[in-house]
């Protein structure tokens, strides 16, 4: 059983230079600690069911501090995230490009210093997202998928992907289920190749190891020895790669 509702906490004082009054979503189940997340300048406060709105407050009180730094931190990546349009920053490669709509009845995608070339014809944001959006698919249709299963052919278990998906996701790069179904997140292949083929390793190996146990990382980092480097640029730059 949950409960979940919008409640105003009100945390500290308004000035005229801020405001310290947060907006929280109050999950309540059957849990015996409260935990704070944030997401996407949304917080969230998991507590017992018979938790107080007073013990809700003041456990949030005490964490404003760490609030607002999340928030502020947020904000910042917010401002990187992806947008198609023209004079837009785009990160390709690991290169900051800007997006520049050209005219011509031929549509194509291209890298000119550092400017990331959109051809079409009439275009427009809705048009050009679009454009990017079948432009990656390609790409990840010819790089991943034939390398996926080049990697399960090495390792010897290449009869166990029953198929191969690309999907546009909101929070996983990557997932294998025990059926043999592996699906990657076209996204990525806005980022480097290293990182693209740690993924690829990533999920193809959880066709031996269905978990993240030391057994699953020995043999990721017997393909990928600087898989942890992967991780750590990926965290700290996906937020980058996401378009709605």
């Amino acid at each position: 059983m949950s409960i979940s509702k919008i409640v105003s906490l009100n945390i500290g004082k308004k000035t005229k230079y801020a405001s310290n009054i947060f907006q929280c979503e109050v999950l309540r189940t059957r849990r015996k600690t409260l935990t704070l997340y944030i997401k996407r300048q949304k917080v969230l406060v998991r507590c017992p069911l018979r938790a107080t709105d007073a013990e809700v407050t003041e456990f949030v009180q005490s964490n404003s501090d760490w609030i607002r730094d999340r928030l502020k931190e947020e904000r910042i990546l917010e401002k990187e995230m992806l947008i198609i349009e023209e004079n837009r920053k785009i990160f390709y490669r690991a290169r900051e490009l800007t997006i520049s709509f050209k005219e011509g009845r031929k549509q194509r995608i291209l890298v000119n210093g550092d400017k990331l070339i959109i051809q079409g014809h009439k275009l427009n944001s809705t048009s050009a997202k679009i454009q990017i959006e079948d432009y990656l698919i390609d790409k990840a249709s010819e790089y991943i998928v034939p390398r996926a299963k080049g990697l399960a052919r090495y390792l010897g278990v290449e009869n166990k992907i029953k198929e191969i998906k690309l999907r546009k996701t909101k929070s996983k790069w990557g997932h294998c289920t025990s059926k043999g179904i592996i699906q990657y997140n076209w996204l990525i292949m806005l980022a480097p190749y290293s990182i693209i083929d740690y993924m690829i390793t990533h999920e193809i190996c959880h066709l031996i190891h269905m978990d993240h146990s030391r057994n699953y990382w020995n043999l990721v980092e017997s393909i990928c020895p600087d898989h942890k480097n992967y991780v750590s640029w990926l965290k700290k730059h996906e937020h980058r790669f996401w378009f709605d």
